[in-house]
């Protein structure tokens, strides 16, 4: 009765952030094109016939529907805004360089297509006036490089900056937006702006000659919270309004806290239907010092099994290697926990169908439409494909592992691999570019 209950509340709280998240896009259109060869999507408000255009690009492992409450806030005002996935990112199914230690490389790359897709998208019928260009992270070093290419450039905004390639001449009009919790990127910002004037704050407008500077702060937020912040929103807004001499309008959208609420009710769920359709729990069993034993067995093999994998095998790129490594912890794991009496049960196929509609068919669309892309199409479909055979391994062992531990051996068998991995980033940094 108690899990009906849960249930129902999970569902119904889903129906309303879902209704909710609906809402934020009323008053405005979004048209999902090809730009330059590039998958975009132009934002526009209903009741306006055209405006400036505005470009906007995520940062890294982000999508353009990352950027939904900057994009919804901006053509509310009445500007029209593409929104872009850079290669290897989103549903832009061409390679990113991994090229990312030099200009030439990846940041080149990003750059030309960043100026390609302004210049496509200057030819829309709807758009009237300047471009101006957004973006997060990443894409800030990005914008700013290819806003000294693009002619006629308004405004830039760079939220979470670290670019160098701000020059006291260049961007001409340049807001800095930080989360107040990224205090290195907030000194980055402030430093960028004393080029302008040697004494001046967080918070104030310099200007020098034709050049004007802004950096602020959103209260509350780190690195993706800023993006949802209503503070981030005014700023940018406000700015991209000023530097093409129009009035900002339009409400703006509150995207976040309805996310949250949703992607929490779809995770909820899972309790409920766990108690239903999967086995009973099993007693923990004391393994004494073999649970140790199995705990740490893994660990050099999987390191081995990172370095050895050869970069792009099986056209997995660097998920060739986490295959590899999460495969080899979770064999080992299975094989000692087999020889020490602790197997796993009978799959149910009900409970495995369930699962696979509620993380295909509701989890993942829901965070796809509302917060990042997640739905596996083109080559991330074999991408993940090829992950599983080392996932799921992995995935049974600690399984079978903390259902059957204490609260401690639970707690490291959660850690140890995560920190393990990070070594072995250090040890084969292509890892950090997969």
């Amino acid at each position: 009765m108690v899990h009906m209950i849960f249930a129902t509340a999970a569902i119904l709280f889903a129906v309303l952030s879902v209704t909710m998240l609906e809402r934020q896009r009323t008053g405005v259109s979004a048209e999902k094109l090809f730009l330059a060869k590039t998958p975009v999507t132009i934002w526009q408000s209903d009741s306006a016939d055209g405006g400036p255009l505005v470009v906007v690009a995520h940062g890294y492992a982000g999508s353009r529907q990352m950027m939904q409450p900057i994009s919804i806030a901006l053509a509310r005002s009445g500007f029209v805004v593409a929104a872009f996935d850079f290669h290897g990112h989103g549903r832009n199914s061409k390679p990113m360089s991994a090229d990312v230690t030099s200009i030439e490389g990846t940041t080149a790359q990003l750059v030309t297509q960043t100026i390609a897709v302004s210049r496509a998208a200057v030819g829309l019928p709807s758009v009237i006036g300047p471009v101006s260009l957004v973006g997060h992270s990443m894409a800030t070093d990005v914008v700013i490089r290819a806003a000294e290419r693009i002619d006629a450039t308004a405004a830039v905004v760079a939220i979470s900056m670290y670019s160098d390639a701000v020059t006291p001449e260049a961007p001409e009009s340049l807001l800095i937006v930080s989360g107040a919790r990224e205090h290195r990127l907030r000194t980055v910002a402030l430093d960028r702006l004393r080029q302008l004037d040697p004494d001046a704050t967080e918070g104030e407008t310099v200007a020098l000659g034709t050049v004007e500077r802004r950096a602020v702060s959103a209260p509350w937020v780190g690195h993706v919270g800023v993006l949802y912040s209503p503070f981030t929103l005014t700023e940018l807004r406000d700015w991209i309004a000023g530097a093409t001499a129009r009035e900002p309008q339009g409400a703006l959208p509150h995207i976040g806290p309805w996310l949250f609420a949703l992607l929490a009710a779809l995770v909820a769920l899972t309790w409920p239907l766990s108690t239903v359709l999967g086995p009973t729990a099993p007693r923990p069993v004391r393994l004494g010092r073999h649970a140790w034993v199995i705990l740490a067995a893994p660990i050099t093999p999987a390191l081995l099994a990172v370095t050895i994998i050869p970069s792009g095998a099986g056209g997995l790129v660097a998920f060739g290697a986490l295959t590899a490594f999460f495969g080899t912890w979770g064999i080992i794991q299975i094989a000692l926990l087999w020889r020490s009496g602790i197997r796993p049960q009978s799959i149910r196929s009900l409970a495995v169908v369930l699962l696979l509609i509620w993380g295909l068919c509701v989890f993942a669309p829901a965070l796809d439409r509302y917060g990042a892309a997640f739905v596996p199409t083109g080559p991330r479909l074999w991408l993940m494909g090829g992950l599983m055979f080392g996932t799921i391994p992995f995935c049974l062992a600690d399984a079978l592992q903390v259902a059957r531990s204490g609260r401690v051996a639970a707690m490291v068998q959660r850690l140890l691999p995560l920190a393990i991995l990070l070594c072995a980033m250090l040890i084969s940094p292509r890892l950090g570019i997969g």
